[in-house]
């Protein structure tokens, strides 16, 4: 349920947040939420990043009309200041001059500034048109209109988002026209920036396709007026530069610059936010506008298609992480973000503006969303994990299972395993010298111990069936080497006998002893049972060949039997004999099988004595030399007397000396 989940909620975020996305085009004027915070995302980005960013190009001056210019000319400034402005500029050398101030009525002064302006080769006079009318525009006075070399129209009102930051520029206007040249409106930066570099941009630059708007690539502020605020170009007071003030190296600065005319005062000028302060200057819109141009590093936008591919890819990483434990999941996750934020602030670095809101929402929506699904069904999981597998394995094996549910296969699977079956010998003749509360007091202690060890060894109780115990290996959690620990399970099983032993009443007349076979291969593993009742366990012929090893016990008086393919695994870590080539009930084909007898390198010295003639009897036996076998075998129980293995050879031996040879395989009849 959880998968699927995360594959609809994932495949319903990818729709809705390709739906929410625009490409560049349509989100120029769009006033959402998300467009919104990327316009935030992106200032604070200009922020932080304000000391790696160009500065304005100091060749862009601005002459301006600042308080002490209106103090002393008077609001608004008479044309004739305009005029002596437009002389003086000329003789200071500046090779262009535009003016970011409209001159609509006729005026006093205005022959005075026509004149000027006709002796000033390179300038442009600024006016404005109504959105709502392609004929209605505000033109310059018809002198100064004369008087122009050229005009640009600096409306800024398509181009103010809701917040009142102007963020975009749009240089050319096909709905509308230039009225001094007849063609297409062009914006105050193109003839002006046409005259300052001797390019006609709309003809032979190809710098941008009618009607394109353009992200500005803000400058930082770093040009203190003589009232300490600060611009992103040179200021220069009207008033200084006409009562030649300025010092000389101003004055050096204006030969051969760009001069934009325009006010700064703060009773007499639009204000418009921007990246860097709450109140800025129009003109300086315009001074970025033609310093972005004069660069050609107008912020550019990424692929749209990327764009998608991103947040597409956002939505499905943490589907693809919820397998992952929690904490795995949210680092991932976080790095991401991490990785993202730090790609988005490179490509800004560049020139280059990526949406960075809207990938980020889908990311973090996705996760959100997956992270409250998983409480939700978790605590269901944990409680129906816990309740599964709590008996059968150790506490920090539950715990993990809880913690990552999709350990489990829940539909079954094929798995290389070991199996270990374990019965209490003499436990009837032990149940009839004991109350039926002794018998279930004696039981419990017996098997609360003895799964305790399995546990030790990361095993896991599969089953309780009377006085036995049925475990396995490799399941629900991978256990390397799980054969080898089986292996020392037994052996420890085995002491675990001796020392509960101990403690015994004086009316049990056979102290208890455990018989266990051991198996490995591959077998089904999962849960099995009812739509009421569930049990983890396995199920196979490697399965009931380890059952039928734990019954073999009884036919050779030995405690601990495990088959070739435990024994492959673990012989480097115990120490064995070989029982010999056996076929159990049930089963078409003979198997080796080996009886454990200690960890590697534990022998007592008895067996370490005895157990080189074990060896080659059998080896004897399985050559048909049945003498020499028998001495060996005789030998042999001197040393380790009652062996049940050698003594069943021994007769054997006898009775194949006396009739017909024998193949050494042995034939049980019986579990």
């Amino acid at each position: 349920m959880r998968r699927l989940f995360g594959l609809f909620f994932s495949l319903a975020l990818s729709f809705l947040f390709i739906f929410l996305y625009r490409p560049p085009l349509f989100r120029i004027q769009a006033n959402d939420v998300f467009n919104n915070l990327e316009n935030s995302w992106q200032d604070f980005l200009f922020r932080l990043n304000k000391d790696h960013l160009r500065r304005g190009d100091p060749r862009i001056i601005i002459a301006a009309i600042d308080d002490p210019t209106l103090h002393q000319y008077g609001y608004p400034l008479p044309r004739i200041v305009y005029a002596k402005l437009l002389d003086r500029l000329r003789e200071l050398k500046v090779k262009t001059v535009a003016f970011d101030v409209l001159f609509p009525e006729h005026r006093k002064g205005d022959f005075e500034f026509a004149q000027a302006l006709g002796k000033f080769k390179e300038n442009v006079l600024a006016y404005a048109y109504d959105k709502n009318s392609s004929q209605h525009f505000v033109l310059p006075a018809p002198p100064l209109y004369q008087a122009a070399k050229s005009l640009g129209y600096v409306n800024v009102g398509d181009s103010i988002d809701p917040d009142g930051h102007i963020r975009q520029f749009q240089i050319f206007q096909s709905s509308f026209k230039n009225p001094k040249k007849n063609s297409m409106g062009e914006a105050l930066s193109v003839p002006t920036l046409a005259y300052f570099t001797g390019q006609l941009f709309q003809k032979t630059t190809g710098i941008a396709p009618t009607d394109a708007h353009f992200y500005l690539n803000v400058r930082p502020p770093t040009y203190a007026n003589d009232q300490n605020v600060f611009f992103s170009y040179p200021v220069f007071s009207i008033a200084k530069i006409l009562n030649n003030k300025l010092p000389q190296k101003e004055k050096d600065a204006l030969k051969g610059s760009l001069v934009l005319v325009g006010s700064t005062a703060l009773s007499a000028f639009d204000h418009y936010p921007s990246p860097f302060s709450d109140v800025s200057p129009g003109v300086e819109y315009h001074a970025n506008i033609l310093d972005n141009l004069l660069h050609r590093d107008w912020m550019r936008f990424f692929s749209p298609f990327y764009q998608i591919l991103i947040i597409l890819l956002f939505i499905w990483i943490p589907f693809f992480l919820r397998r992952a434990p929690t904490q795995w999941e949210t680092l991932s996750v976080f790095g991401v973000f991490l990785a993202w934020t730090g790609f988005c602030e490179w490509q800004f670095l560049k020139g280059v503006r990526v949406e960075f809101v809207l990938p980020s929402t889908a990311l973090l929506t996705s996760f959100i969303g997956e992270t409250i699904h998983q409480a939700l069904t978790e605590g269901r999981e944990k409680k129906f994990i816990k309740n599964l597998f709590a008996q059968f394995v150790s506490p920090e094996v539950v715990e993990d299972l809880a913690k990552n549910p999709d350990k489990i296969k829940l539909g079954g699977e094929k798995k290389d395993m070991t199996v270990l079956f374990l019965d209490i010998a003499h436990f009837t003749s032990i149940s009839e010298k004991m109350s039926p509360e002794e018998l279930i007091k004696f039981l419990n202690r017996y098997l609360s111990r003895l799964s305790q060890v399995i546990h030790d060894h990361g095993g896991v109780v599969d089953k309780y069936i009377g006085d036995s115990i049925m475990a396995f290996w490799n399941a629900p959690l991978e256990v390397k080497s799980h054969r080898v620990k089986a292996c020392l399970a037994a052996l420890s099983l085995q002491d675990a006998v001796l020392e509960l032993n101990k403690n015994l009443p004086s009316s049990i007349p056979h102290p208890p002893q455990v018989r266990i076979g051991i198996n490995s291969g591959f077998v089904t593993v999962g849960l099995t049972g009812s739509e009421h009742k569930l049990q983890y366990t396995v199920i196979g012929d490697e399965v009931n060949l380890a059952s039928r090893l734990e019954g073999a016990n009884k036919f050779f008086k030995s405690q601990t039997m495990i088959s070739e393919a435990v024994y492959a695994e673990a012989k480097a870590e115990i120490e064995v004999r070989e029982i010999g080539i056996i076929r159990v009930l049930g089963k078409e084909t003979p198997i080796k099988t080996y009886q454990i007898l200690a960890r590697k390198g534990a022998l007592s010295r008895a067996w370490k004595t005895a157990l080189p003639i074990y060896n080659q009897a059998l080896q004897d036996v399985r050559n048909k030399e049945y003498v020499n076998a028998i001495a060996l075998f005789e030998t042999f129980l001197k040393i380790i007397p009652n062996d049940g293995t050698a003594s069943f050879y021994l007769s054997a031996c006898k009775k194949a000396q006396e009739s017909t040879p024998w193949d050494g395989i042995i034939h049980l009849t019986a579990k």
